[in-house]
């Protein structure tokens, strides 16, 4: 009788749990039927110019656009038309004047961009445009000025160029702090042993904004080792800072030079030699400047100011040229002076391809 009433209770609890879960699964449902469907977001047609994708639209990022002229305009994006939208834009204006008609290309019927210029707004196609890159990466030759790097990092790029068309040198960023740059002279009739090779080390740890005008500094650290003949090793630490602003960037460096020996002789086969004091705890400094001319987007002026030893003017050299630069190529061009004085051209090639 015992096992007939435990029965009977087990029972009657699983038919009141199952009664409270199915109340419970209707209830949900219930609420869920209720609820409105909200409509399916609208979805923006992809671009169809490889151009044009991957692009940010309708934000603060500033963006340099190349048309196929030689033009270049920078600005921001608003929006982009489909060819659908462009077409009806232009029906629609042919209507009010009918002088344009003969002027509707099957290019003028293309994708398009609206873009928002310090002039206006304007509408741009897409078979007009050569290059749109963020402003940010439109000169990619920041990191360095001709001899002297400045404080900026080589960040995602890497580079190959040739100074003086006798030394070779390569560099590239190792995230967004640090840059290694290394380079060996290739001088003809000079034997290995004779040539300089050099090794640098920068480190960016520190950049901020300053205002919200787009100004910005960078902070760096770091150290190099040189050898002048194989037998002349010259090795500095060095720490810098560089202001970036809308056109113009000035960097100011210390280097001090931390190893021995202090009297070197060079050499170059039966070609030269002479002999040159460059004690150890030395320290010099270098100011750089970098400005974009303002009517142009690719010719820079370049200055670097040098002084290998604080203590005697005399070791100075003064480097001013010209910088005709694309996100790719930088050709520089100019002269140094040095304390005799002494001027002597200076011509300098790199390519970032990556």
């Amino acid at each position: 009788m015992l096992n007939a009433f435990s029965q009977s209770t087990v029972l009657h609890t699983l038919k009141r749990s199952f009664f409270c879960a199915a109340l419970f699964c209707f209830s949900v449902t219930a609420h869920l039927i209720a609820q409105p469907v909200p409509p399916p977001a609208p979805q923006r047609p992809l671009a169809q110019s490889p151009l044009l994708r991957n692009l940010a639209v309708g934000t603060e990022t500033e963006y340099l656009v190349r048309l196929i002229n030689g033009d270049i305009i920078t600005g921001k994006i608003l929006e982009i038309l489909a060819k659908d939208a462009i077409e009806k834009e232009l029906q629609s204006a042919a209507q009010q004047n009918p002088t344009l008609k003969d002027n509707i290309t099957p290019k003028t019927s293309d994708e398009a961009i609206r873009f928002e210029t310090a002039l206006g707004t304007l509408t741009i196609f897409a078979a007009e445009i050569l290059e749109i890159i963020p402003r940010k990466q439109s000169y990619r030759h920041n990191h360095r000025l001709y001899i002297m790097p400045t404080a900026e990092p080589i960040s995602g790029n890497a580079f190959i160029g040739v100074w003086e068309l006798l030394f070779a040198y390569a560099g590239v960023g190792i995230t967004d702090y640090v840059s290694l740059t290394v380079g060996r002279s290739l001088i003809p009739g000079i034997l290995p042993q004779e040539q300089i090779t050099l090794v640098n080390c920068k480190i960016t740890p520190y950049s901020t904004d300053l205002d919200e005008s787009g100004n910005r500094l960078f902070t760096c650290i770091g150290g190099n080792f040189a050898l002048v003949n194989e037998a002349n090793p010259i090795g500095h630490i060095f720490a810098g800072a560089t202001f970036k602003g809308a056109r113009t960037s000035i960097t100011g460096q210390l280097f001090y030079k931390i190893n021995e020996p202090s009297l070197y002789t060079i050499r170059g086969m039966n070609l030269f030699s002479f002999s040159t004091s460059y004690p150890r705890g030395i320290m010099g400094l270098g100011l750089g400047l970098d400005s974009r001319l303002s009517d142009r987007h690719d010719v820079h002026f370049i200055g670097e100011l040098w002084n290998a030893d604080v203590l005697r003017p005399s070791s100075s050299a003064l480097l001013l040229g010209l910088r005709l630069c694309n996100t790719s190529l930088a050709m520089d061009f100019g002269v140094a002076i040095v304390a005799q004085p002494l001027a002597i051209p200076f011509v300098s090639f790199v390519w970032t391809p990556f």
